[in-house]
């Protein structure tokens, strides 16, 4: 009798155990790092790991960025105004994610509507 229960209590443990390694893991929050540049100025991002490659995502307007990959670093131009998410692994193998907003330092001159046709001289 004693043996029976010792196997049961035994059978629940490893169940229990099994059910415990089953469920998934909690993900950690990536990490958020702000950057802000402007129009024609440049950033690197250093302490990559070599053989990622950068997640980026498009938040307002594709233009806005230019990002080139190196080995062990990212290198950002701001070509317009507009913002990116870009998710990249740390050599430490943290996960970050850079929110880059580029400004443009004024707004564009004029407008590409076309203008009225001159009217024509007799």
């Amino acid at each position: 009798m004693l043996a029976g229960a010792l196997l049961l209590l035994t059978l629940i443990a490893v169940n229990v155990s099994f059910a415990i390694a089953a469920q998934p893991k909690a993900k950690t929050k990536r990490r958020v790092i702000p950057v802000t540049i402007n129009k024609g100025q440049n950033y690197t991002i250093t302490g990559v790991k070599e053989g990622t490659a950068p997640g980026p995502k498009v938040v307002n307007n594709p233009n806005a960025l230019v990002v080139q990959s190196a080995p062990g670093r990212i290198e950002l131009v701001g070509a317009d105004a507009g913002s990116w998410k870009i998710n990249v692994t740390l050599a430490t193998g943290e996960k970050v994610t850079y929110l880059v907003t580029v400004k443009a330092q004024a707004p564009p001159q004029g407008s590409l509507v076309p203008a009225a046709a001159p009217t024509v001289m007799q």
